[in-house]
C-alpha cells in the first residue's frame, strides 16, 4: 500500500498499527501494510468495526452510581486489538492479530472473505483469478493491464490500451515484446508476420474462410534409382 493511504490508517488507528514500522526482528509489521491500494475502503472499515468493538467491551456500567466508567489500559480486562500482520496471500486479505474476541475475529473473516469480490488495485468488483501462476483479485480492466504487461507491453499509458486496443498505438508496437513492429521488419517470423497468422487462425475458428482459399502445391514423390 502507499505510504499516504498507509498514514492515514495509522493516524485514524494508532494502537491498532502501532506496531508499523518496528524492528523486523520482534514484528512483521515492520515492512507496513503489504497489499495494494485497492483494499484501503476495505480495511478502514474493518478497523472502524474492530475500535467501536473494543471501545464497547472496554466500557463498564456501575449500577451503584448509575454511570459508565472506562476499563484502564494496564487493567487485565483491557481489550485492545493490534495488527500482526496485514498482506495479500492467493488473492485473498490476511489480517493477523494480538488481542480481541471471537467477535473481532468474525469480523475479520468477513473483511477477508469480501477481500476476493474487490480488486486490490482500484476496489472496483473482482473476482479471484489466475494469470501467470499467481493469484490475484483484479476487475476486468486491471486484469487486462496486467496480462498486457506481462507480455511486455511498453508503449503508451494505461488509458490508451484500456480505451482502444485498436489504436495506431497498439497496432504498431509488438504487445509480444513491445518494440514497434517496423524494428522487426525483414526477419522470419516477425510480429508483423505473426499478426496476420493469429487472425487467419482466429477467423478459420469462427469459421470464417476467405472465398479465395490458398493453393496447396501437390507433393511428388521422387522415384529412387
Amino acid at each position: 500500500m502507499n505510504e499516504k493511504l498507509q498514514n492515514d490508517l495509522i493516524k485514524t488507528y494508532p494502537k491498532i498499527f502501532k506496531n508499523i514500522g518496528g524492528d523486523e526482528t520482534k514484528t512483521c509489521m515492520a515492512h507496513g501494510i503489504q497489499c495494494n491500494d485497492g483494499w484501503y475502503d476495505l480495511l478502514d472499515s474493518l478497523c472502524y468495526r474492530i475500535s467501536m468493538h473494543c471501545m464497547t467491551e472496554n466500557t463498564r456500567y456501575i449500577p451503584e452510581t448509575d454511570k459508565y466508567e472506562f476499563v484502564l489500559e494496564n487493567d487485565p480486562a483491557y481489550m485492545q486489538v493490534v495488527a500482526a500482520q496485514v498482506k495479500e496471500k492467493m488473492g485473498e486479505l490476511r489480517f493477523y492479530t494480538d488481542g480481541g474476541d471471537a467477535t473481532i475475529q468474525g469480523m475479520i473473516r468477513m473483511a477477508e472473505q469480501m477481500s476476493k469480490r474487490i480488486c486490490e488495485l482500484c476496489g472496483s468488483p473482482a473476482k479471484t483469478s489466475r494469470d501467470s501462476g499467481w493469484w490475484h483479485t483484479t476487475c476486468d480492466a486491471c486484469n487486462k493491464r496486467i496480462r498486457l504487461v506481462n507480455q511486455g507491453w511498453r508503449s503508451g499509458s494505461a488509458e490508451e490500451f484500456l480505451a482502444d486496443t485498436d489504436s495506431a498505438s497498439f497496432q504498431s508496437h509488438c504487445h509480444s515484446c513491445g518494440v514497434p513492429w517496423a524494428s522487426h521488419m525483414g526477419i522470419a517470423g516477425t510480429c508483423a508476420e505473426n499478426a496476420k497468422l493469429r487472425k487467419g487462425l482466429k477467423q478459420a475458428k469462427e469459421g470464417k474462410f476467405s472465398k479465395t482459399p490458398p493453393k496447396i502445391k501437390p507433393t511428388t514423390k521422387k522415384k529412387k534409382k
